[in-house]
């Protein structure tokens, strides 16, 4: 599913909400111009970039209708899953199949019978990893005239 997201090398969790949907805002991570080197316990990793918020940062909400489930996941602690099957690699991505799916049918098969089918939505950021199984696409809406909340806290990542 290719969107505005796509168009940027990274992206941070601001918000996630739900009221009478789920609400997702992102934060743009800009690549700093000078690297720097990184030490990860004896090894060191040279020339790598940090990503940032800053105030050029542009904010993006993922909108999720009709949503039957969802689960964040701290992106350290997640691996590959070779029988998925997702539309593609982009940062919000749709999974044809997967075990969250499966789950999600197998305890909670009721939203079939009252709402019907639904599908599993898969946005990645820089530090989370955010599954939704939701009966309607995301509305992917850019956000301006609005800066980042946390522009100024020096929250940064390496790539």
């Amino acid at each position: 599913m290719r969107t505005v997201l796509d168009e940027a090398k990274s992206w941070f969790l601001e918000t996630l909400a739900y009221t009478d949907k789920l609400r997702v805002v992102v934060v743009e991570g800009i690549r700093r111009d000078t690297p720097t080197d990184i030490q990860i316990g004896s090894h060191v990793i040279k020339g790598a970039y940090a990503l940032e918020r800053s105030s050029e940062s542009r904010r993006v909400a993922v909108h999720f209708p009709r949503t039957v489930a969802w689960q964040v996941v701290d992106e350290s602690f997640t691996s590959a899953d070779t029988s998925e099957v997702r539309d593609d690699e982009g940062f919000l991505a749709t999974l044809t199949r997967s075990a969250y799916l499966q789950y999600v049918e197998a305890h909670h098969g009721w939203f079939r019978d009252v709402v019907g089918p639904a599908a599993h939505y898969r946005l990645w950021t820089e530090n989370e990893v955010i599954d939704v199984v939701a009966h309607d696409e995301p509305v992917v809406e850019s956000l301006v005239d609005t800066p980042p909340a946390d522009a100024a806290d020096g929250t940064s990542s390496r790539s």
